[in-house]
């Protein structure tokens, strides 16, 4: 963990994304992605997949070369893909999450879609946990542009300096530095934050409790 230290005293909300961060999804959703570029005769590896990945996903369609007359499609294979695999969460998500709830409002803002979202949180447990939930469908502009989280914010009527977002991701970081809300990255098997001086990063999502106290 880093030795900076965040913003406390003006803390009212703490914003997560949720792949890579909460949900333990790397491995399930490198299978969809395996089955569903299979579909059009793409061969995806891990290794090509984490270097074309991307939270929005049309970048990874552009990186492997799928034509975007197939992005509709492949959308609709990879979430049936998807509902096959049942991730779990990183040890001790809920019981944090619930510990944290008691002193600050807690949102989701994620680029996956709202269907496979809410699939996911009813089946770990956790979706009652959140004042608000912001999905890719509910936003015209996927990270990193800022959208996602200047939803939530005004959602939970609280200003950017009052909030951090959690994430694992580059495009996570450039959303919240975009959004002018304060952010701590998590490490991940999805993408590595390591080149990133600027900000808090922690190794398990356990670790942000001790930023908070």
């Amino acid at each position: 963990m880093t030795h900076q230290s965040l913003d406390r005293e003006r803390l009212k909300a703490l914003l997560f994304d949720l792949d890579g961060t909460l949900l333990d999804s790397f491995s399930a959703h490198l299978e969809a992605y395996r089955l569903m570029f299979a579909r059009f005769g793409i061969a995806i590896t891990k290794e090509r997949f984490l270097a074309s990945y991307s939270p929005n996903w049309y970048e990874t369609y552009m990186a492997m070369g799928l034509p975007k007359e197939a992005w509709e499609s492949a959308n609709t294979y990879w979430l049936e893909a998807a509902a096959q695999q049942t991730p779990g969460l990183f040890p001790d998500v809920e019981r944090i999450l619930t510990q944290l709830s008691s002193s600050y409002k807690l949102g989701l803002v994620t680029s996956g879609s709202k269907s496979r979202v809410f699939r996911d949180l009813e089946r770990t447990g956790i979706k009652t946990i959140f004042e608000t939930v912001v999905t890719g469908d509910d936003v015209q502009q996927p990270k990193p542009a800022p959208e996602g989280l200047e939803t939530a914010l005004a959602r939970l009527e609280i200003q950017p300096h009052e909030a951090v977002y959690i994430g694992d991701a580059q495009a996570d970081y450039e959303m919240a530095h975009a959004a002018k809300v304060q952010f701590v990255g998590v490490s991940s098997a999805f993408a590595s934050l390591k080149a990133i001086d600027s900000c808090i990063q922690v190794e398990t999502i356990a670790e942000i409790v001790t930023l908070l106290v």
